[in-house]
């Protein structure tokens, strides 16, 4: 019989896993950024009770210990009070400066304390600015869209209490999952060696990438980070005019400034696009996002006609749909039991995108405002650091961009993560601007 105290467990599971076995087991953790400039100040008040609304959601979990190994670690309802950092006064020409310095300084754990945390300060003009960092593990972009919204709502997540880790029924709980994934693990370890073997034995060349770009490096302190405000209007009827859409001309875009920066590309330029794979209000998965690969010729050049980009998107979205990507449960119960050393050559290994672009449409007005005060300006990102400060050597893209919509404009942030190709971020700007003004696209930076 089923022990309804314990059952169902909320295990960090999927996706979930992958972000808590790259920070324990490969020590580096990624923290996502999201900042409001109110030109009206509601207040420290307004954002301390931000925090707090906040603080019954989902957003408020932590990674609670598992008693018997081998078995997957499981959610909690954290027992950390909401943190409000509140920094000096900054001039207005300093919020981009700011923020940049506030995301590279984040290092948030949720297996050993807080998942998020609030940032704020004023400006010389009297301008409140905001900033919330979240670690990747606890949520994906669109999860913490949803826990704002559900903030704003008044929602209260039900997570369990910490004291349901204990005892002898999380004890049984725990040694019923930990032989699940042994046995997952077996079934993963059986399917690994077969297809090894098949591999071996046969004729049939595999294919190459062709990849030549350089390894990007994940040194917070090093990468070039850009934020840039566009016209919104100016940018649909931009693509329009180019017969595409909006999310065609931001990827063009993004091609333009990986060309512009003189970074060397292979026989194809390889873009991973975010897509959301979220259900409804019932799905309360951290992570729910996949990523399509687009493979562009390097040859083509933009500004120009965007109708090549959106035949290869469709495609791309239809095979992605046909056959999915997601790291199956098996595998990550093979990948829990590796040593570090083993899953670390591995990891390196894999393929990965020079590019990634991360487009979160239009921003939910519940989002936008703090405290009643709808935000003139903001922006979302994310970055990748070692929690030891070593050398971060992983697969994943040299220039990463994001991009959503609000009000009058089109914010789009930018990180490159090659520092002899994108030098600082002046010099990355320089690169972001010549492209949009080629497009003929008025713009703003941070």
């Amino acid at each position: 019989m089923s022990d309804p105290a314990v059952t169902p467990v909320p295990r960090v599971s999927g996706p979930d896993e992958a972000f808590l076995l790259a920070e324990e087991k490969l020590g580096y953790g990624t923290s996502i950024q999201y900042c409001w400039v109110l030109d009206d100040d509601p207040g420290i008040g307004a954002v301390e009770r931000f925090a707090e609304r906040l603080s019954h959601g989902q957003l408020h979990r932590s990674v609670g210990p598992r008693r018997v190994p081998g078995a997957q670690r499981r959610w909690l309802r954290s027992p950390s009070a909401p943190q409000v950092i509140s920094g000096a006064r900054i001039d207005d020409a300093a919020i981009g400066v700011w923020a940049d310095e506030v995301l590279r300084a984040a290092d948030l754990r949720p297996s050993r304390g807080p998942a998020w945390r609030l940032h704020t300060t004023t400006t010389t003009r009297e301008r409140r600015v905001v900033v919330l960092l979240v670690s990747h593990l606890v949520a994906d972009g669109e999860a913490i869209m949803r826990a704002i919204v559900a903030a704003a709502d008044g929602e209260v997540a039900q997570l369990p209490a910490p004291r349901s880790a204990r005892g002898a029924r999380a004890m049984r709980a725990d040694l019923r999952d930990s032989a699940r994934q042994a046995r997952a693990a077996g079934r993963s370890a059986r399917a690994v060696w077969r297809s090894a073997r098949q591999k071996r034995r046969s004729t049939v060349p595999m294919p190459t990438a062709g990849n030549v770009s350089p390894a990007p490096t994940y040194d917070p302190y090093r990468a070039s980070l850009v934020t840039v405000d566009i016209d919104r209007d100016r940018w649909h009827t931009c693509a329009k005019a180019h017969g595409g859409t909006g999310n065609t001309l931001y990827t063009a875009v993004t091609c333009g400034v990986v060309r512009r920066s003189g970074i060397p590309v292979g026989e194809q330029l390889r873009v991973s696009v975010a897509v959301s794979k979220r259900g409804g209000r019932e799905d309360q998965r951290a992570n729910a996002s996949g990523g399509v690969w687009l493979r562009i010729d390097p040859r083509r050049r933009w500004p120009g006609d965007l109708g090549y980009l959106r035949s290869l998107s469709r495609e791309a979205f239809a095979a992605y749909a046909a056959s999915g990507t997601d790291v199956p449960d098996d595998l990550l119960a093979l990948v829990r039991v590796m040593p570090r050393r083993v899953l670390g050559a591995a990891l390196r290994s894999v393929p990965a995108p020079e590019v990634s672009v991360s487009n979160l449409g239009v921003l939910d007005e519940k989002v936008r405002a703090i405290g009643g005060v709808p935000a003139s300006s903001f922006l979302l990102r994310m970055l990748v650091r070692d929690h030891a400060d070593r050398p971060l050597v992983v697969p994943g893209p040299g220039l990463s961009t994001w991009i959503v919509e609000y009000g009058d404009r089109i914010t789009m942030t930018v990180a490159g993560f090659v520092p002899e190709y994108h030098g600082d971020g002046e010099r990355l700007a320089g690169v972001v601007g010549d492209e949009l003004s080629d497009w003929g696209l008025p713009h703003r930076f941070w």
